[in-house]
């Protein structure tokens, strides 16, 4: 499916959407866990809206890899870029860069085209970072870095956040080659009681930044919202696969509640 438009679509009020490949207003989604024919009704339901789809760790572990491979190419059939989430690339990082070559290498093979890279669930060096980015790229795909408020599995102390640090290695991420820099939910509204999100961390921390190179962890209508609000309709968003309406009814809009009803606002000098 091609950016195709159905008949309530082209006649509706609501903003169109760029066609793809897009370089902003990215929807990142996670795939169902169940592959096979519930992959494809997804793909030919969804494939104009997703631009790129995540495959899990436990997905290529439990899944036999003809049925992985089938999903990958559907998905390129349809133009929609696959990537490959974490903890594969933790662990193999934790095993020494040859086992991290390995597994880079393994993914280029499959096809799949981004790869995620943590810097809260490993500690690494700026440098090695650099060069593992580097081998990425050189593999032919984009290396996408997690980045955010919360240390994986450590609780967010105030004083102890080392916000200016992640702030710097994001950059210096993006100047040795990073695709995009993903803002992780966890200790921002993610696991956090309500009225203490930690929304002040996403603002000081992205100010710096261009919209387009970030990326940010969405995933419940709320905070989607909020994030089309602040960086708007434009904005790349990591979401649920469930979630694909809600996002684009934001982005153009049309919902998915009232915090975004009728804001989103495009403009372009060549009317598109």
């Amino acid at each position: 499916m091609k950016n195709e438009k159905n008949f309530v679509e082209k006649r509706s009020g609501m903003i169109e959407r760029e066609a793809k490949p897009r370089t902003s207003g990215i929807n990142y989604v996670r795939a169902p866990k169940i592959l096979g024919q519930n992959f494809a009704d997804f793909l030919n339901c969804y494939s104009a809206l997703t631009d790129i789809v995540k495959l899990g760790t436990n997905q290529l572990t439990f899944i036999p890899e003809k049925e992985i491979k089938k999903a990958i190419q559907r998905s390129h059939d349809q133009e929609v870029l696959i990537a490959l989430g974490n903890p594969i690339m933790d662990q193999a990082l934790s095993a020494g860069s040859k086992a991290a070559m390995e597994v880079i290498n393994y993914a280029a093979g499959l096809g799949v085209d981004v790869m995620e890279i943590s810097v809260i669930a490993r500690a690494i060096d700026d440098e090695d970072l650099a060069e593992l980015l580097e081998y990425i790229k050189n593999k032919g795909m984009k290396p996408l870095v997690e980045c955010g408020l919360s240390f994986a599995h450590e609780p967010v102390v105030d004083g102890r956040t080392f916000a200016k640090r992640k702030k710097v290695q994001a950059k210096r991420a993006l100047e040795n080659g990073a695709w995009k820099i993903l803002v992780e939910a966890e200790g921002v509204f993610e696991n956090v009681k309500s009225g203490e999100e930690r929304w002040d961390f996403v603002d000081d921390f992205t100010a710096d930044f261009e919209v387009r190179d970030l990326m940010f962890e969405a995933d419940n209508q709320d905070v989607m919202s909020y994030y089309v609000n602040a960086y708007g309709p434009k904005v790349n968003v990591l979401i649920d696969y469930s979630q694909v309406m809600q996002i684009e009814a934001a982005r153009r809009g049309y919902g998915p509640c009232t915090l975004t009803w009728a804001k989103a606002a495009v403009f372009s000098k060549d009317g598109n």
